[in-house]
């Protein structure tokens, strides 16, 4: 190749990986879509009739970059078309129980005798081991579950939920370090494996910051906004603004605590009476200055107005004429001479199959 894909745009650093995305719902396919900005070639496996999202706002974000192929996965004719592109491909992305793909001939066991090469991720709520591996689940019950729904919320309030689906993402992309793992060991060992990824585990990591509060019989409780030991809250400033304010060394905290005008038995209430004076761009003003870490609270259309987040292109409005307007979040992390990019946004249905085939064996 002359290091130029479609376009003139440089190919990406996936580019060439075949993957299989027979997954439904969020998490799965959205691993599957962070493949596709970063170049691979992702077929999605839908049922005849479409995907529950594909009329959807969602769909963008689980079929963006993606190639789409209609299979009925309940007949005998496309699950033997399923295990003909399986043989070509490099990964195989599922959230099927594990007794389904049995059932149906298409468990780990059959289709890594088909292909020794392929990278077969498994994602689930709670493993594919242990008791309730059966259990259905979502990143929402990932977060109940992981401990962190029990840690949010203020501490004379119920648990909450977060506004948006936290644990499927944040399980997404663990599921994808977990593939790019597999890929790395086979590109030098020669052998595929199966990756046996959860939702719940993945936010373990985001609650382990807790355990450092926690005692056996004492779990740590609700805090609202702030962490025990480090100033830090969200604030509403004199205009009706919010701004999040994290203090977490102790020469961040001494000039915060100076600004609001000196010690006090209540740092965190000192510091919101000193910020319910100030406007939130006089005070962003102030404490970036003295490089004390601050941003405001920002919505998605504040984000779309400012300089920074156009500058890196971090969030992108697209204009869909079936989807309607669509704000996307570009590829993440950023790679000096790969970056990622966002696909087409509406990748109509195929029905070809023996198309789809070709095109993969053709490489």
């Amino acid at each position: 190749m002359d290091g130029q894909g479609r376009g003139g745009i440089p190919p990406g650093a996936l580019a060439g990986l075949k993957v299989i995305d027979m997954a439904s719902l969020y998490a799965a396919p959205l691993a599957a879509t962070i493949m596709a900005d970063f170049g691979a070639d992702v077929l999605k496996i839908e049922p005849p009739e479409g995907d529950l999202f594909r009329d959807s706002k969602m769909w963008p974000v689980v079929a963006r970059g993606k190639r789409c192929l209609a299979l009925d996965l309940r007949s005998e004719k496309g699950i033997e078309r399923l295990k003909a592109l399986v043989a070509q491909a490099d990964v195989l992305v599922e959230n099927y129980p594990a007794a389904v793909l049995a059932k149906r001939g298409l468990g780990w066991d059959v289709l890594s005798a088909i292909n020794p090469r392929l990278v077969m991720l498994s994602l689930s709520c709670f493993g594919g081991t242990g008791p309730y591996a059966d259990r259905p689940g979502s990143g929402t019950i990932g977060e109940g579950f992981g401990g962190l729904t029990a840690l949010m919320g203020t501490s004379d309030g119920p648990p909450m939920l977060p506004s948006v689906a936290l644990g499927d993402a944040v399980g997404a992309m663990s599921a994808v370090i977990g593939t790019l793992s597999a890929l790395y060991w086979r590109d030098r060992n020669g052998r595929g494996q199966q990756v046996d990824a959860s939702l719940y585990e993945p936010i373990l990591q985001i609650v382990a910051h807790a355990g450092q509060r926690w005692e056996p019989g004492r779990s740590p409780e609700r805090c609202g906004s702030r962490l025990p030991g480090v100033l830090r809250n969200v604030y509403r400033t004199a205009d009706g603004r919010y701004v999040a304010i994290s203090a977490s060394t102790a020469r961040h905290a001494a000039d915060l605590v100076a600004l609001a005008g000196g010690e006090g038995d209540d740092q965190d209430a000192r510091v919101a009476a000193w910020i319910a004076t100030v406007p939130q761009a006089v005070l962003m003003e102030q404490l970036v200055a003295r490089r004390i870490p601050v941003t405001p609270v920002n919505s998605i259309d504040d984000m779309l107005a400012d300089p920074h987040v156009n500058a890196r292109g971090s969030l992108v409005h697209v204009a869909d004429d079936a989807l309607g307007d669509l704000a996307l979040a570009a590829p993440a992390p950023r790679l000096s001479e790969t970056p990622g990019r966002i696909g087409e946004v509406n990748p109509p249905l195929g029905t070809d199959a023996d198309a789809a085939l070709e095109r993969w064996t053709q490489g």
